[in-house]
């Protein structure tokens, strides 16, 4: 028999039945592994096995809860935290390394690496789960919606000359057939439209040249962009290449499933509070992932250019040449033109550096 079984320590505490808020004077002393609770009246016997008990923290009561809905409670803190220790009540690893502040720093970096390898790696892997489970109609009817939102608004109906726009329409699908010998031509639409000539505080409503692709397979090219690039029907190629690799790897629909889960894992790690600041992660982790994207379509690019013939160093011309428009906007004309260079892709030099280092390969 151990000292604590021969003269196991007392601790005064409030006892409540559960049933009423009336506190009523107790004693509690473990022996053996049963917690014996006496007072007037009173003469309990509870499996330590079944008892909730309580973390031990810097402050506040102490408050045991048995299985019959009963609890014994201590406002002296310490005084209960020495029982226990007499009374042989050990504390579980966890609570041990919640009072350890080196556990509690090892525990943080822990979270932030698996946050970091969540979104680096476990994101675009359920995303790309997720997607293998959607059909293509999804993507379609996606797309659709979106640009029937657009037209009217940021896209009019083209007024290229239908012969051109067939022409371009061959050139690509025959640059097409050369990367992907057996491709579906129904698995893309290029389509021609208008931006609004819109100046003032309505200019940046104005797309000008651009080429961008929605779910489902639609490609969108204005005007602007075939006016830019006229008399460079190569480069012309490699745009639509680019467009064409968003369509091909789905990246539309990748974007929209990602920024969902993203949406979904602030929400629970910051509740409602603030929206500002769930909506956060959410905008710069798209941001990141749709530069990986423009990355993949860059490639596809590079491979449609050589399969057709063509140095992917062609690309060049495309920012040169938005480069040179871009101070002509001075007038507030075309001053809010989204170009092809979005924000979200990487920078022009970055881009420019890949086509060239691509050509010298």
């Amino acid at each position: 028999m151990t000292a604590a079984e021969a003269d196991p320590p007392a601790l005064a505490a409030d006892y409540f039945d559960g049933v009423s808020a009336r506190a009523r004077r107790v004693e509690l002393r473990v022996v053996g592994s049963v917690l014996q609770v006496d007072g007037d009246g009173i003469a309990l016997r509870w499996p330590l096995a079944e008892l909730r008990w309580p973390e031990r923290s810097r402050h506040g009561a102490r408050v045991a809860h048995a299985s019959d809905g009963g609890a014994v409670q201590a406002l002296d803190a310490q005084a209960w935290d020495r029982w226990a220790r007499a009374s042989g009540i050990g504390e579980s690893a966890i609570v041990r390394a919640q009072q350890n502040w080196r556990s509690a720093l090892v525990a943080v970096a822990l979270l932030v690496v698996l946050a970091a390898a969540g979104y680096r790696w476990g994101v675009p892997w359920l995303a790309r789960a997720t997607l293998a489970a959607l059909p293509a109609s999804v993507d379609r009817t996606i797309g659709e919606t979106v640009l029937g939102s657009l037209e009217g608004q940021l896209l009019l109906p083209s007024t290229v000359d239908v012969a051109r726009q067939q022409q371009v329409r061959t050139a690509f699908a025959q640059a097409l057939a050369r990367t992907e010998p057996g491709f579906a031509r129904s698995r893309h639409a290029l389509r021609f439209y208008a931006s609004p000539d819109r100046r003032g505080a309505d200019a940046q409503r104005r797309l000008g040249p651009n080429a961008f692709a929605l779910p489902g397979g639609t490609i969108v090219v204005t005007d602007e962009m075939l006016t830019l690039l006229q008399g460079r029907d190569d480069v012309l190629i490699g745009v639509l290449g680019h467009e064409y690799g968003h369509v091909r790897r789905r990246h539309g629909m990748r974007l929209l499933v990602q920024a969902a889960l993203i949406g979904t894992a602030t929400s629970i790690a910051w509740g409602d509070f603030s929206s500002v600041l769930a909506a956060a992660p959410v905008l710069l982790g798209q941001s990141a992932y749709s530069r990986d994207f423009e990355r993949e379509a860059d490639d596809d690019a590079i491979a449609l250019l050589r399969a057709d013939g063509l140095s992917p160093s062609v690309m060049t011309e495309l920012f040169e040449r938005l480069a040179a428009r871009r101070p002509a906007a001075g007038d507030g004309a075309d001053a809010f033109d989204l170009g092809i260079a979005l924000a979200s892709h990487p920078a022009d030099a970055e881009r420019v550096r890949r086509f060239r280092d691509a050509a010298a390969r």
